[in-house]
């Protein structure tokens, strides 16, 4: 017997001993035999059988000889037992697998030269190692249909389908969309989807990966090349803060594929979202920054980096000669390794800077507080309350685990404000943090998931989760970052000291005529803070100078008078946080272009013109690599938040939603034209009686009022799932800016264009 946990308290477990090819093994009670064989390095082989989906017994591969039984069973749904004698191998095993191949691969095209998955394909492995030479088949092989276009991001050979049906049971185990499914039957099957509609998950990439043939492949990968001619790089994705391990392929400096990390069980549990997966192509767009760019009048002149960072460094020394370090502002960190976050920090700390601030979106606070919890404890809640944006929007592989804590684990999920759940397992709605209280009676495990903006229902949740933990209940709490490493900045020093200027404070500050330099590091404030577009680029203009350090010329980045080029996630090594506070590495995967530089170097260069003395690469090293502290006590802590607003805005009629989907944005995916048709267009969503009531249909073209404000050309869209009397808009498209308007308030509704598109 041994010790685990199960609800917080140890228990024990049970255990079986058996034999498996002569070696006694002993495996907790209830273990596959698939799963009991891995223990002393014997690989059964599988289709079917994945250890995230559990059994399904179909593809019969797995055939093992067990002593006693009367025929062969399969391993991958067959439980180890007290004193059970497995064979794995041997002529009766080989012949039963050899039969099932058999029948696999009678109408299986041997189109092995031109398929996506040659080198890689479990089907090809187990043919060479169990099939036979020739078919026995008389009849012509069954033709299905080829190159099928089931979604934007996958095409569908049939024909090479084996009917594991690995996909359509993530698409229903996993994700709980339940949108794949088999159609037909016997040698007629396929796989679609239910409705007849393509193929639209955040996480659709993953069954490419699951399919053990060539039926699913990528479109941004499909005929690229074989798994031999890339080299492979182990890192850690950056596209948002939940931390997800993955393998980076590059073949001819190019990036060719992302694949996920399948022991990756304390961060992404094995998968990817589509962003993660599919947004790379930005990493060889034509439009990167290449040299340091110097503004002179309206046109923009390629400088040395000696000379862009000697120019930075005196606009430093100038300004603080001139009016003080007060002067100058720093923007930005949110997307740097902790190691660049450090050099940052220190880097402005010699000069005595204490305006630094990394929130140049609607964020406020990145860190959960003193009761921030752990992926695992997130999964074992009895209740998870998301407020605000879920995480289906801004974190979809967490989203993954609150969808596994539903489905298997019996947990109660629910949303708070003004956004749908847009998850298929959210249970209820609440408008505040105060209404579920009555949820809570009888759970031993809360938790609470926040995303940073709204501090008033921040506060609330914050007050319940105090109110919980004093009558006993455990308490768990995650705020998921606007930026990757927003956590990192948040507790590395990129916030204001006291009586310092705020991005807000910094962007009065340079209306006022008071900021002489203010330096943006992976920021795009002009898309994204909520003064609005006009304000932030009245203020940028009204700065002396202004450095911007990006990969592409966006909105913001064309605002400044120096402009450096950066480099990306994948181009650099270092360490990060998760939204948990875990320590995640970055290798680097992919060779940057000509001309660029790390955020780090650059920081280092200008350190030592300025004569500021810096840690040494060990010591950042050791720094970087602590797990995070809490730098918050609380939700909505005014140490971390500052003064800014906590009360919420009650309004009636039409109210206002601001959601982020996975694929909005001005950065990374803007730049990336491989993935064109998965970027939102500006829309109004509206649930069916609100569309109603509006005199509108889906497919209508509206514009948006508020007050003296106006966001235009919207295609609406109506959704089940939407909240009444709500209309939610769409974050980060720099053909709608939406950072003009604040969530919660009034909008009216006007219909340019009707007719449905």
């Amino acid at each position: 017997m041994t010790e685990g946990a199960i609800g917080g308290h140890a228990a024990p477990i049970a255990t079986v001993t058996l034999t498996i090819d002569g070696t006694t093994v002993t495996v907790p009670a209830g273990t596959l035999l698939v799963e009991a064989a891995k223990t002393i390095e014997t690989d059964v082989p599988v289709y079917c059988y994945h250890p995230k989906l559990g059994p399904a017994g179909l593809c019969r591969i797995c055939l093992v000889d067990v002593e006693k039984t009367p025929k062969l069973q399969i391993a991958c749904n067959t439980a180890a037992t007290e004193g059970m004698v497995v064979h794995t191998r041997g002529p009766k095993v080989e012949d039963g697998r050899r039969a099932v191949m058999e029948f696999l691969l009678l109408n299986h095209p041997l189109d092995c030269p031109i398929c996506d998955k040659g080198g890689e394909c479990d089907l090809q492995d187990f043919s060479m190692a169990y099939g036979q030479s020739a078919s026995r088949l008389a009849d012509p092989k069954a033709k299905k249909p080829k190159a099928i276009d089931l979604g934007p991001t996958i095409v569908l050979d049939d024909e090479r389908c084996i009917v594991c049906q690995r996909c359509t049971r993530f698409d229903e185990i996993i994700t709980n969309e339940r949108s794949l499914v088999v159609k037909d039957r016997g040698q007629r099957d396929v796989i679609a989807t239910a409705s007849g509609a393509p193929y639209v998950s955040d996480f659709s990439g993953n069954v490419t990966e699951l399919c053990p043939v060539g039926a699913l492949t990528s479109k941004t990968y499909r005929f690229k090349s074989r798994p031999w001619d890339n080299h492979r790089t182990h890192t850690t994705c950056t596209q948002c803060s939940v931390g997800c391990k993955l393998s980076v392929d590059e073949r001819f400096g190019a990036i060719a594929r992302t694949m996920s990390a399948p022991d990756d069980d304390a961060f992404s549990d094995g998968w990817l979202c589509d962003r993660g997966r599919y947004n790379v192509g930005f990493y060889s767009d034509a439009r990167r920054i290449t040299s340091p760019l110097l503004r002179r009048g309206s046109e923009f002149d390629q400088i040395s980096w000696d000379d862009a960072i000697t120019l930075w460094a005196e606009h430093l020394r100038e300004a603080i000669a001139a009016e003080g370090v007060d002067s100058i502002g720093v923007l930005g960190g949110g997307r740097f390794t902790n190691e660049e976050i450090l050099l940052l920090a220190r880097t402005m700390g010699g000069l005595g800077v204490t305006n630094l601030d990394w929130r140049a979106g609607r964020q406020r606070q990145a860190s959960p507080g003193e009761r921030g919890g752990s992926y695992a404890e997130l999964e074992n809640a009895q209740l998870i309350v998301a407020v605000g944006r879920p995480p289906s929007q801004t974190a979809p592989v967490m989203d993954l685990r609150i969808r596994k804590a539903v489905s298997r684990h019996g947990a109660r999920y629910v949303t708070v404000g003004l956004h749908a759940a847009g998850s298929s397992v959210a249970a209820a709605h609440f408008e505040h943090v105060n209404d579920l209280a009555a949820l809570v009676d009888g759970k031993e495990r809360v938790a609470f998931v926040w995303d940073g903006i709204d501090l008033a229902r921040g506060r609330e949740a914050a007050e319940l989760m105090d109110a919980l933990a004093a009558k006993g209940i455990a308490v768990s709490s995650y705020v998921v970052g606007e930026t990757a490493n927003a956590r990192g900045a948040e507790a590395l020093g990129l916030l204001p000291a006291s009586h310092a200027l705020d991005s807000e404070g910094m962007l009065a500050a340079a209306v006022a005529g008071k900021l002489r330099v203010l330096s943006l590091h992976g920021v795009n404030p002009v898309l994204h803070h909520p003064l609005g577009e006009r304000a932030v680029r009245d203020a940028l203009e009204r700065v002396p100078f202004v450095v911007a350090a990006d990969l592409f010329l966006t909105e913001t980045v064309l605002c400044a008078n120096l402009i450096l080029p950066a480099r990306g996630g994948f181009e650099k090594s270092g360490h990060t946080y998760a939204l948990t506070g875990g320590v995640t590495h970055l290798a680097e995967a992919h060779a940057a272009p000509a001309g660029t530089l790390c955020d780090g170097d650059m920081l280092v260069a200008l350190a030592a013109e300025l004569s500021i003395e810096i840690p040494s690469p060990d010591e950042l090293a050791t720094l970087a690599s602590t797990p995070s502290p809490a730098k918050a006590e609380y939700f909505a802590d005014p140490a971390i938040v500052g003064n800014a607003k906590l009360a919420a805005v009650a309004v009636s009629g039409l109210r206002l939603a601001i959601a982020a989907p996975i694929f909005s944005g001005g950065g990374s995916v803007y730049f990336d034209d491989r993935i064109g048709a998965l970027r939102p267009v500006p829309c109004a969503r509206l649930a069916p009686q609100t569309a109603a009531a509006a005199g509108v249909v889906s497919g209508d073209r509206v514009r948006m009022v508020a007050g003296e404000r106006v966001l235009r050309d919207l295609l609406v869209v109506v959704d089940e799932a939407a909240l009444l009397d709500v209309v939610t808009i769409l974050d980060g498209l720099p053909d709608a800016p939406a950072n003009d308007f604040s969530e919660g308030e009034a909008v009216a509704l006007d219909v340019l264009v009707g007719g449905a598109v």
